[in-house]
């Protein structure tokens, strides 16, 4: 009886132990202040004056940010990148005023849920920032038009390939739901008639894309732009 004791006691130790190292690392993993040198020069700065084109705010993880010819790619409009990469949805949420909000843009692009998902976040939790996100927008901007990207397959992250079919599933479903709300599917774009990645799409990394891959997000992406705003 007492070794069945020990035993219990033994095995609930460990599992809270170990819950208590998972809450502790996802916590220090998630804080967005970790950013704040980063985003800083975006808090201070003033809202953008709007010319005669109409204005984008992109905002997002390292495929926001690394995307270098975005101003070029839609010159039809004025372009605001306020990505910043290693980001997850919270930490959009956390700056989303200052990144996105407060410049009142013609239309939202959001990328955001691919580092989520490397971060192994329940799916649960990430779709509730999702939501949060959009919530968030919407208590401000009641009618700005946003467009929420699907997290991307990359080579490097093949093994959550099923983790990220079912996180943007539940995105487009919600996205379906609501008003002036679209889901671009950046998911399926990017594979081959056999349901692999070109990996000529990527840098050496195989997570972040180089030219070749943001052209294939620009041809699709631009109608659906066009059609939003024209």
């Amino acid at each position: 009886m007492r070794l069945f004791t020990l035993f219990v006691f033994l095995f609930f130790s460990i599992r809270i132990f170990s819950q208590d190292i998972y809450t502790s690392e996802y916590r220090s993993s998630t804080d967005p202040k970790r950013f704040y040198n980063e985003i800083e020069p975006f808090v201070n700065e003033e809202a953008f004056i709007k010319s005669d084109k109409k204005l984008i705010v992109f905002s997002g993880s390292s495929s926001i940010r690394f995307w270098i010819g975005l101003k070029n790619d839609f010159s039809s409009y004025d372009i605001l990148n306020r990505g910043f990469g290693g980001s997850i949805f919270s930490d959009l949420n956390f700056f989303i005023d200052d990144l996105v909000i407060k410049h009142n843009p013609d239309l939202i692009v959001i990328y955001e849920g691919d580092n989520d998902i490397a971060f192994q976040i329940p799916i649960n939790k990430i779709f509730e920032e999702f939501k949060n996100s959009h919530v968030k927008i919407r208590s401000k901007l009641e009618k700005t038009p946003i467009i929420y990207i699907a997290a991307k397959p990359s080579p490097s992250r093949w093994n959550y390939k099923e983790n990220y079919i079912e996180l943007n599933k539940m995105i487009e479903n919600y996205c379906e739901k609501k008003n002036d709300t679209y889901f671009f599917d950046s998911w399926s774009i990017m594979l081959d008639n056999n349901g692999n990645i070109p990996k000529d799409y990527f840098w050496k990394d195989m997570l972040h894309m180089n030219r070749s891959g943001y052209e294939v997000w620009k041809k699709k992406l631009q109608p659906l732009i066009n059609k939003i705003l024209n």
